[in-house]
């Protein structure tokens, strides 16, 4: 299904700019109700960068390896457990590839280096006030151990959890895993598994 509507910028306005950018923005489109322009919007824009995520599989043994963190939007949102599972994922940095970028962040944030990817899909968090793209790959992986990691200077304090495949398709089906982009790639996962221990779990 296609849609050559347009849309149109007719103001914005810088509000903030630190780690990210928050911008106020007026945009008037084509109509979906009828031939002619829609009423112009206003809306605060949360701009950020691309960010890729990878869910990392360790094929020999069936295994996912989850990073866990504190996450201040799901403990401001009052969870009762901000300590959020989710997949190794960072920012692309300029000059970057999604690809390299999620191979660099597997080793920053697991020790682990990614041996093969496929690329899962692109994925818009929260379209209606931020512009934040996730690109999503399941990465394979050998040896792995956990412990802790991030970088101290980003102030991450990361926890890597080794967890069967089947039991982490049972944290998926019940509600233990809350963060987006993680629940979208599980939901790949789960229907690829099969697929993917015949690709990769003869290889070295």
């Amino acid at each position: 299904m296609t849609n050559t509507s347009k849309a149109n910028i007719i103001s914005r306005k810088l509000e903030f700019e630190g780690w990210h950018k928050l911008e106020t923005i007026v945009v008037q489109t084509d109509s979906l109700r009828h031939s002619g322009k829609a009423e112009p919007m206003q809306r605060e824009l949360f701009r950020c960068h691309v960010c890729s995520v990878a869910l990392l599989y360790q094929p020999e043994t069936d295994q996912i390896l989850f990073n866990e963190q504190f996450r201040v939007g799901a403990f401001m949102a009052g969870d009762t457990n901000p300590w959020l599972i989710e997949c190794c994922a960072g920012l692309v940095d300029e000059g970057e590839t999604p690809e390299e970028a999620v191979r660099r962040e597997a080793v920053e944030e697991t020790g682990c280096e990614i041996l093969d990817l496929e690329f899962i899909g692109k994925s818009y968090s929260s379209p209606g006030a931020s512009d934040e793209v996730h690109m999503l790959y399941c990465g394979r992986i050998g040896k792995a151990e956990t412990g802790h990691f991030g970088l101290e200077e980003e102030g991450e304090e990361i926890k890597t959890h080794l967890i069967p495949a089947a039991e982490a398709i049972r944290m998926l089906d019940t509600g233990k895993i809350v963060n987006g982009a993680t629940l979208i790639c599980m939901n790949w996962f789960a229907r690829n598994h099969e697929r993917l221990q015949k690709k990769w779990g003869t290889k070295e």
